[in-house]
């Protein structure tokens, strides 16, 4: 299957961004990469699932002093920035059809209150370096909804850094009010 790799916009990555402080906003650019067909992402077809590529950068803690490591919290807030920015541009390009009826504006109302994490789990195989890394947000799988308001969605994330750090999450979404 061919796929297609085009970037977010300026305006529109800091419009996802907005909600985060400043000093909280680790996603510097955001590149997707999707099927050139639209189809439902399948869990063992690479070539269908929709893709986010970022450089990212954390250049002191907002929480903590700083520890030297990337850890749980810092990953989870760089899912959940990569994580807005594909939802955002699955709405602008209509990429999953069950949420066609999702344009940019939508997306932006349920963007905070209706974007829910229901099962999370996170590995850290290397050290990784916070103050600049690579990562890669997937949505791998549309799972049949358990309610006719609601769209569940299979994701992970890998993050790396020089010069082989690493660090990974599977997650499950949960859109609500869709």
């Amino acid at each position: 299957m061919r796929r297609t790799a085009s970037p977010l916009g300026e305006a529109l990555l800091a419009r996802v961004l907005a909600p985060y402080r400043a000093t909280c906003r680790y996603v510097l650019d955001a590149v997707c990469e999707h099927p050139l067909e639209r189809r439902a992402p399948q869990p063992d077809d690479p070539s269908s699932w929709i893709a986010i590529d970022s450089n990212c950068h954390i250049p002191a803690s907002c929480y903590i002093d700083d520890t030297g490591h990337f850890n749980a919290v810092e990953l989870n807030i760089s899912y959940n920035q990569m994580l807005y920015a594909g939802l955002a541009a699955v709405a602008e390009r209509g990429l999953i059809a069950e949420l066609r009826h999702w344009d940019l504006e939508a997306f932006f109302r349920h963007q905070l209150p209706d974007v829910l994490i229901i099962d999370y789990h996170a590995r850290f195989p290397r050290p990784l370096d916070p103050r600049a890394f690579r990562g890669r947000f997937e949505i791998r799988e549309v799972i049949d909804k358990p309610h006719k308001n609601m769209v569940l969605l299979r994701t992970v994330c890998h993050v790396r850094s020089e010069p082989d750090g690493h660090a990974e999450a599977s997650v499950v979404i949960a859109l609500v009010h869709v």
